[in-house]
């Protein structure tokens, strides 16, 4: 159905973008903790210098490609992960409720790669942003100075490192919150039956799986702010060793609490935000069951967990 995969895009791109807007100033800590370390070394110190140096607006620096790279990521995801679950479910026929997770897995996987491509150019832009204040006036000048002196391709060259960066985050979600929903819901049998408790143990796996993806996928997450800080010809691999040979495990983990930190406000924001937003866009209960997908948290029809 058409209108339900529009009203998806519509509703994802709304949720991902506001969230990420409204949680730019921590994006914006988070990457210059990772891009300049000897001078940002760690949190509180890296919001004392920007509030200090840059005033307010520093802490929403580049916050128009990080709007519309996830406004563009949110739809195409939200919508994508739907489509291909329907469509491996198809595929599985009458093996698809044995095979429940995998397909959830591998439609996650797929948007993942997709996703990779469209995130890229703007985080690309973001970093550049935020790394070097005065590198343009404006977004349209920052593309505008990186495609001159760098290449259109530029924009892209971190895809490796994105999904390097995105599978891991996805297999750490989905696995920690098949887990910890399987245990809440052992040990609160009643949730099953609840749809406010259901949603609750959904958000409580989400939180606890975006916690576990951040750190696994904070290595590919440190090499992509390096390699994007400015201009290099340094591939992933090698920007990748280069971290760690200059400091070792601690560069490449670099900014992991405030990422932790991060994902446990976006899945909580999220799941307040997207719920708003379904029901002004009339989708129905049976369709919550993507939002709770896309967030590291699903639910059976019969109220269980996947």
């Amino acid at each position: 159905d058409s209108n339900i995969l529009i009203r998806f895009f519509a509703s994802g791109a709304l949720c991902s973008s506001s969230v990420h807007l409204v949680l730019t100033p921590i994006d914006v800590i988070k990457t210059n903790i990772q891009t300049d370390p000897k001078k940002y070394t760690g949190p509180l110190t890296a919001l004392r210098i920007l509030s200090d140096e840059q005033g307010i607006g520093g802490f929403f620096a580049g916050w128009v490609p990080t709007f519309i790279g996830f406004f563009i990521n949110g739809g195409i995801s939200y919508t994508s992960i739907e489509f291909f679950r329907r469509y491996y479910t198809e595929l599985a026929g009458d093996l698809a409720s044995t095979y429940e997770i995998p397909i959830i897995l591998g439609a996650s996987f797929t948007t993942a790669i997709i996703g990779c491509f469209t995130l890229a150019p703007s985080e690309t832009i973001r970093i550049r942003s935020v790394a070097q204040p005065d590198y343009a006036p404006n977004v349209i000048g920052v593309v505008q100075r990186i495609i001159k002196e760098e290449g259109a391709e530029s924009l892209f060259s971190a895809v490796p490192a994105f999904l390097l960066k995105e599978i891991p985050f996805v297999v750490a979600k989905f696995t920690i919150f098949d887990l910890s929903t399987e245990y809440l819901y052992e040990a609160f049998p009643a949730a099953k039956e609840d749809l406010q408790l259901s949603l609750l143990v959904s958000l409580v796996g989400g939180t606890l799986g975006g916690i576990t993806a951040a750190f696994v996928s904070n290595p590919a997450d440190a090499t992509i702010s390096e390699m994007k800080k400015a201009k290099s010809d340094d591939g992933p691999i090698k920007t990748f060793n280069k971290l760690l040979a200059e400091g070792g495990a601690n560069a490449i983990f670099r900014g992991l609490g405030v990422r932790m930190f991060f994902y446990t406000l976006v899945v909580s924001l999220q799941f307040l935000v997207y719920d708003a937003v379904r029901f002004s866009l009339g989708i129905g209960t049976d369709d919550l069951k993507l939002y709770l997908n896309v967030l590291g948290g699903a639910l059976r029809e019969t109220g269980g967990p996947l």
